[in-house]
């Protein structure tokens, strides 16, 4: 027999963000990581799969622009530290998301937890005593008279 442990709602929507900040890293760092080569190595800017790198390499390093300048080499080859720059920010970023979500599932956790512990370890609300039956008392006696 498996057990499973059941996770909940936030628990799971937090992981598929952290997926989704690592797949999006992943994806940028490649595209950074080709351009930076491809202008290292003075790849020719008219072939298809250069244009297309180049153009996606635009839109991702649109807020790192003009941070580090290019240095120029022999036959045209480019070094360009803001490439790399970049890929160690988006990096940077994907670790951040992950430990602020890593964080917060945490708090999560050690409410329930906590709340749970309470929920079981709480004393037993007080009980009025039984009710005993008003057949079952015994008649009243009257006090003896005082001389």
């Amino acid at each position: 027999m498996s057990t499973r442990v059941r996770t909940s709602p936030a628990l799971r929507i937090s992981r598929g963000i952290v997926i989704f900040v690592y797949g999006f890293a992943i994806v940028c760092s490649v595209i950074l990581a080709m351009a930076f080569f491809l202008e290292l190595f003075n790849a020719n800017e008219s072939t298809p799969f250069v244009e297309w790198v180049f153009r996606a390499t635009e839109r991702i390093m649109q807020p790192f622009r003009g941070i580090f300048p290019s240095i120029e080499g022999q036959h045209g080859s480019v070094f360009d530290p803001a490439l790399l720059f970049a890929i160690f920010i988006y990096w940077l970023l994907a670790i951040g998301m992950q430990a602020l979500v890593g964080w917060i599932d945490r708090k999560i956790v050690a409410q329930r937890a906590a709340a749970e512990w309470e929920a079981k370890h709480q004393p037993p609300p007080p009980t009025r005593p039984a009710a005993v039956p008003y057949a079952s008392v015994p008649p009243a006696t009257t006090p003896p008279p005082s001389p």
